[in-house]
This record gives structure tokens, C-alpha cells and sequence, in this order.
């Protein structure tokens, strides 16, 4: 099996997982943040996406990001970042204003654009690291909203573009399906039903 085939292989399956875990939950389910220091599904499902949908343009620079004006008008958020740091309170403020079903089609577009990239990406490429500069840039274009993020770009920079991609599935699987399933049982809301 060829490496690129194995990562869409663990990805469609982790995706398959996370649909699994939120099928069939209400918007109100979705959006509930069950207390101090646990995120709301919707939030989990919006950070997983906005992660994967800027890493994307580390592993493929030129590449634009799914998330753009007329998403953002269809979500009904104001934000781009990828909510890492975010308090409490802007949680609430964010989950209040979610479109859910603009948020579904946002996560299966970016889902496939992961995809894409896997499919078009070489095995050289991967080998090398991102452009710092690139890496950087999360400063000032948006992507990091506050001084609790800022750490992101030293941890995201030297890696190379074969670890960005794995990210891929397992911070899919840390979120959609760790996250997920923890405030899931937190909400008294079953897991597995």
C-alpha cells in the first residue's frame, strides 16, 4: 500500500468515527458547553477544521483556505482564528451565534481539501519543513487571536510537512472523537446510541 493511500485510509476513518459521534445530536446538543474547561461539540468541530484548514497552506503554500468571506457570513461568526485560548465567555458568545449546518459544511469541505492536499502533495515535499515565515505569519493574518495562542507557531515550526499531515488524524481523533466523547458522557448525553 503506498503511504498516501494508508494516510486517506486513517483519515476517512477518523472522519468516519467523528460523523459518528455527533450523528443524530441536536443544535442545542452540539452547541452545549457542559462547564468550566470543557468546549462545546461545535467548537471542537470548528477548531479540528480551522487547524486543518490552515495547515493545508503550510503543506501546500499557494493553496487558499476553504474558510473565507461567505463561509464566515454563512456561520454567522465574526472570528477566523482557530480558537485556541479562547476564554470561556467567548465560547458562549461564539456558540450562540453558530450556524450548525454552515459549521457541518464547512468540516466535510475542508475534509475533502485535506484530501486534495494528500492526493497532490509528493512524497519529497513531504519530507521537507515549512517556510518559518509561513508558520509565523499566524500572528498577524488572524489565525491566532490572542496572547494565550502564541505559542502555537514554535510548536507547529521545524516540523515537516509529513507531520503536518498526519495532523490530520490525530488531532482529528484528540478532538472530534477524545472531546467529543468526553462532553458527550459530561452532557448525560449516551455515547454509542
Amino acid at each position: 500500500m503506498e503511504t498516501r493511500d494508508f494516510f486517506l485510509e486513517q483519515f476517512d476513518t477518523v472522519c468516519g468515527f467523528a460523523h459518528e459521534c455527533i450523528k443524530g445530536l441536536t443544535d442545542d446538543q452540539l452547541k452545549y458547553q457542559p462547564k468550566e474547561g470543557l468546549n462545546s461539540i461545535a467548537w471542537l468541530m470548528w477548531h479540528t477544521a480551522r487547524c486543518q484548514d490552515f495547515i493545508n497552506t503550510l503543506i501546500s503554500p499557494g493553496r487558499e483556505q476553504v474558510l473565507n468571506e461567505e463561509r464566515i457570513a454563512q456561520l454567522n461568526v465574526a472570528r477566523h482564528d482557530i480558537g485556541t485560548g479562547m476564554t470561556r465567555e467567548e465560547c458562549t458568545e461564539f456558540n450562540q451565534a453558530f450556524d450548525i449546518g454552515a459549521l457541518r459544511a464547512y468540516c466535510d469541505a475542508v475534509a475533502e481539501a485535506v484530501r486534495d492536499v494528500a492526493r497532490t502533495v509528493t512524497a519529497e515535499d513531504l519530507r521537507k519543513s515549512v517556510d518559518s515565515k509561513q508558520v509565523y505569519k499566524m500572528l498577524e493574518d488572524g489565525t491566532i487571536a490572542n496572547e494565550r495562542a502564541k505559542w502555537v507557531p514554535g510548536f507547529l515550526d521545524g516540523k515537516n510537512k509529513s507531520w503536518l499531515l498526519s495532523m490530520a488524524v490525530w488531532h482529528m481523533a484528540e478532538h472530534s472523537l477524545g472531546g467529543v466523547v468526553c462532553t458527550r458522557r459530561v452532557s448525560g448525553i449516551p455515547v454509542g446510541h
